[in-house]
C-alpha cells in the first residue's frame, strides 16, 4: 500500500511541474514580446528625435549663414 501511495505522490508531482513548465515558458514568450515592442518604440522614439534634433541644428546653422552674406 505504501508503494502504491508514493507512485502516486510522484506522478503528481510530475504532471504539476509539466503544468508549470508550460506556464512558465508561455510567460517567457509574453516577455520577449513585450521586450521586443519595448526596443521597437524606443527605436521609432531615438529616429524622430535625431530628426528633430537635426533639424534645429540645420535651422541654426543655416540662419548664421544667410546673416553672414
Amino acid at each position: 500500500m505504501a508503494k502504491k501511495k508514493t507512485k502516486k505522490g510522484k506522478v503528481s508531482y510530475h504532471v504539476a511541474a509539466g503544468v508549470m513548465d508550460v506556464i512558465r515558458a508561455a510567460l517567457s514568450c509574453l516577455v520577449i514580446i513585450l521586450m521586443i515592442l519595448l526596443l521597437t518604440s524606443l527605436g521609432s522614439w531615438v529616429i524622430s528625435d535625431i530628426n528633430v534634433t537635426f533639424s534645429d541644428l540645420t535651422d541654426g546653422i543655416g540662419s548664421a549663414v544667410f546673416q553672414l552674406e
